[in-house]
């Protein structure tokens, strides 16, 4: 019966063009909606919250506003999609950076400016998830992101531990309650001093103290 309806002239072309139109319609409206998330992230870089408009993004995505409000209702919704795609981003440089640790002490006491080259990138994107910080006891949709931010970086930094630990690299000397937001504060502290000051000898010079640290926090497994 399936057949039949098949051979009916034209159907079957018919019945393609039909699926190729809704699979383009579908990639339009995933890219659109990508762009808009994209243009509020680069707005959120540039301008911070405050001076983010619905009207500067939608100009900036090269959609009508009204475009913009079908995905978006409100500019909150928005600029959390947009928060989101920014730790994303952020996360992923992290894990980068991380993933090319085999010993973490002998790195932070020779490697310590490739460290901070990574830490320098993440800066920005930090500074704008702490604009969030502020801005969110305001508005009850960027409170209820607030946890989520912070538990990307939270993965991020337990998987690296699993992966070091699990592969007889370290040993940790101190609970992992404590050494998690212990590398979580350091890695935001540094970006945002980053951000606030330009200053890379200050920093480095922090950072070239990190094994003193680091050693009685992990030990390498002999």
């Amino acid at each position: 019966m399936g057949s039949t309806a098949l051979s009916v002239p034209g159907s079957g072309e018919t019945l393609c063009w039909y699926i190729r139109m809704t699979e383009a319609t579908a990639t339009a409206q995933f890219t659109t909606r990508e762009q808009i998330i994209q243009a509020a992230a680069d707005s959120l870089l540039e301008n911070g919250y405050s001076g983010t408009s619905v009207r500067a993004i939608a100009s900036r995505a090269g959609v009508a506003i009204g475009n913009l409000q079908y995905w978006f209702p409100t500019k909150s919704e928005l600029l959390v999609e947009a928060w989101r795609y920014l730790t994303a981003r952020s996360v992923e440089e992290l894990r980068e950076a991380l993933n090319q640790l085999t010993d973490p002490l002998e790195v932070l006491e020779v490697g310590v400016e490739s460290i901070w080259d990574s830490l320098r990138r993440l800066g920005d994107i930090q500074l704008a998830a702490f604009d969030l910080l502020v801005q969110a006891p305001r508005t009850e949709r960027l409170r209820a992101y607030l946890p989520e931010l912070f538990t990307r970086y939270r993965e991020v930094i337990q998987e690296q531990l699993d992966r070091l630990e699990d592969g007889g690299i370290i040993r940790l000397t101190v609970p992992r309650e404590v050494l998690v937001p212990l590398v979580l504060n350091t890695v935001l502290g540094f970006g945002l001093y980053y951000v606030v000051t330009r200053d890379d000898e200050s920093c480095l010079r922090a950072l070239s103290a990190f094994r003193t640290l680091a050693s009685t926090l992990i030990e390498p497994v002999p």
